[in-house]
């Protein structure tokens, strides 16, 4: 089979007039252009609250209809949880806002939690490929669980990313990666390079007192950008659900 060659602009085109996918953080979508791209994959590495729960509110919105800025009604999204911090009171609270059913979304929602290292490596290495019709991949906390740095951990991550890649070839989801930062490094994901260079889009989010940081270190057609979340002085009341449990939103 040969391989032909395009053109730079059909590519600009392409990026220009191609569906972006909402997160549900305004302060990332104005980072990103306006939201994720299905062709890249995206790396979002720094505070663990931030970062998650940007995959839970990416888990509902991806579920709204086409015309709507979703993927379609009833695609199956996978979930996996490495930071054992998936929380469906607030999916369904989300969905609820997004005019959505929060057991239809929830029910479209594969979860897989990992405890050990050798549990996200066996998820991500053999486990992930053989999902079908899964048009999203959201891997929380990918390397919370990295054990040493070791020659064979590194290894293993090499299969992990391997077996994301499978996924990638197969169904070309819109995928989406969570870490922490690195314990020795103000700027680095732990992971290092191997995690690094799998990314195509990095977006360092970290929590400071006042406000919320948001740096984009790398993007194939975007250049570097920092913008901040400021935190409001004085917090809102919030008002309390009284017994309010998840099966008032069913």
């Amino acid at each position: 089979m040969m391989t032909e060659f395009g053109s730079g602009f059909k590519v600009y085109r392409n990026n220009t007039y191609s569906q972006l996918i909402s997160s549900g953080d305004s302060t990332l979508d104005k980072l990103l252009s306006g939201g994720f791209h299905r062709d890249l994959v995206y790396l979002l590495y720094g505070d663990k609250k931030l970062t998650t729960n940007i995959l839970l509110t990416t888990s509902v919105i991806v579920q709204k209809a086409f015309i709507n800025g979703g993927l379609g009604e009833g695609i199956r999204i996978a979930f996996i949880d490495g930071n054992n911090r998936f929380n469906p009171y607030n999916v369904s609270k989300f969905a609820v806002s997004q005019n959505l059913s929060p057991q239809k979304v929830l029910k479209n929602i594969l979860i897989s939690r990992a405890f050990t290292w050798d549990q996200m490596v066996e998820i991500l290495e053999n486990r992930l490929s053989i999902l079908e019709d899964v048009k999203v991949v959201l891997i929380s906390g990918i390397t919370t669980l990295f054990e040493g740095y070791e020659k064979q951990v590194f290894e293993d991550l090499l299969r992990t990313i391997d077996g994301i890649k499978q996924m990638l070839w197969k169904t070309k989801p819109l995928i989406v990666i969570t870490a922490p930062l690195h314990e020795n490094s103000l700027f680095r994901p732990k992971g290092g390079k191997i995690l690094s260079h799998f990314g195509s889009v990095l977006v360092m989010i970290n929590d400071d007192e006042r406000y919320d940081e948001y740096t984009l270190v790398q993007h194939p057609y975007l250049p570097e950008n920092r913008l901040l979340k400021w935190k409001p002085r004085t917090p809102k009341k919030k008002i309390p659900l009284k017994n309010a449990t998840i099966d008032c939103w069913f």
